[in-house]
């Protein structure tokens, strides 16, 4: 009886053992994902605007209702946007998310997301910034036979901040006899220089997955819903409006093979953007419900403004993301060849199943 028991606690510390040792094999996953976006958090982020070439890759700020929108426990991405390097003040945009389901109910096939953002923003000879943080909120529904339908209901509300430094302006007043004198007033009396106000919005979106190689998705959102004053200066103005849609598909060629089309547009009074083009995967399949990994690239076009060059690299969970705008505007000789540069990093944490002995999932993978 002894020894049967003796034999039970070295079985349960051998197994105790494989356990821990297939921990260690998964967390430089996530040490990998926090040293990134820590090394972008503490940059200097300087940007024209909240504006992604690679624009799936931060769901939460496209579209409210893609919060959990996905395959897994959560998701994690961070982006960060460069371009205009060779003009006085280069421009970057740093973008943080991280969204997963709080409540699931497998038998109604329904979930209820909750995701928060931050896009910090910095631009210009007099160091416009912004800092939006934002928290968002969905309800997702599986609907028609084998939940092939999907429906998504969301919307969003948080906090933008934004400065103006009007010190580093030249203005005409201090020039004389063709020399600047900065300490000469300039006659202008700005009384906003830094802002806070509270900004909310929402969106739906619709998919169709026939099987588990091709996907359809169409979507709408609108922005700045209650219209939030935006004053600088001694004038007042509120923000209009901003209505966007986007339209995401996967379409299978071959075993090996699918095609991206995809589509963004968006609208604020006279101002639009139009973007769309394909990227073409290539996946190697696991097995036939789990793929290795893929890698793939394409070419998206943004109306009168660049040629966007995208690649990316998945390798099971982590995705690793970079393009190029190749601009094409017409706006001023400064602007030609003034391309961006733009690198996107996600991760997405599923719960592990048990399929053989030595092979169980780390605990917290079960929790």
């Amino acid at each position: 009886m002894v020894l049967k028991k003796l034999k039970n606690q070295i079985h349960l510390l051998m197994k105790l053992k494989v356990v821990k040792k297939n921990c260690w094999k998964e967390k430089y996953k996530y040490v990998i994902l926090l040293l990134v976006a820590l090394f972008s958090f503490f940059q200097n982020p300087k940007a024209q605007n909240y504006h992604f070439s690679q624009f799936y890759s931060q769901p939460i700020t496209l579209n409210p209702s893609l919060t959990g929108a996905f395959d897994g426990v959560f998701r994690a991405s961070t982006t960060e946007r460069s371009q205009w390097l060779s003009v006085t003040k280069p421009f970057l945009t740093l973008g943080l998310g991280v969204d997963g389901a709080i409540f699931k109910d497998n038998r109604r096939q329904q979930l209820l997301a909750l995701g928060a953002s931050v896009t910090a923003d910095k631009a210009g000879d007099l160091n416009y910034t912004s800092l939006q943080a934002l928290a968002s909120l969905s309800y997702i529904k599986y609907l028609g036979h084998h939940g092939k339908h999907k429906v998504g209901l969301g919307a969003y509300a948080g906090m933008i901040y934004n400065t103006l430094d009007f010190s580093f302006a030249n203005w005409d007043e201090q020039y004389q006899n063709g020399l600047f004198h900065p300490d000469l007033s300039s006659g202008e009396n700005f009384s906003y220089t830094k802002q806070y106000f509270f900004d909310c919005g929402a969106g739906l979106f619709w998919s169709y997955t026939p099987n588990k190689t091709n996907t359809f998705q169409v979507g709408a959102s609108a922005a700045h819903i209650n219209r939030p004053a935006d004053d600088f200066g001694t004038e007042s103005s509120r923000l209009p409006v901003k209505w966007s849609t986007h339209f995401f598909s996967r379409i299978g060629l071959t075993h090996n093979l699918a095609l991206e089309p995809m589509f963004y547009g968006a609208w604020q009074r006279k101002f639009r953007e139009y973007t769309f083009g394909t990227n073409l995967e290539y996946f190697q399949r696991k097995n036939s419900y789990t793929t290795l990994f893929s890698f793939g690239g394409g070419l998206f076009y943004r109306e009168n403004d660049a040629l966007v060059v995208d690649l990316f690299f998945d390798w099971q969970n982590l995705r690793l993301g970079a393009c190029y705008d190749l601009n094409v505007s017409k706006f001023i000789q400064a602007t030609q060849i003034r391309g961006g540069f733009e690198i996107t990093l996600s991760y997405i944490f599923r719960r592990k199943t048990i399929t053989r002995l030595g092979k169980e999932p780390c605990p917290y993978d079960i929790m």
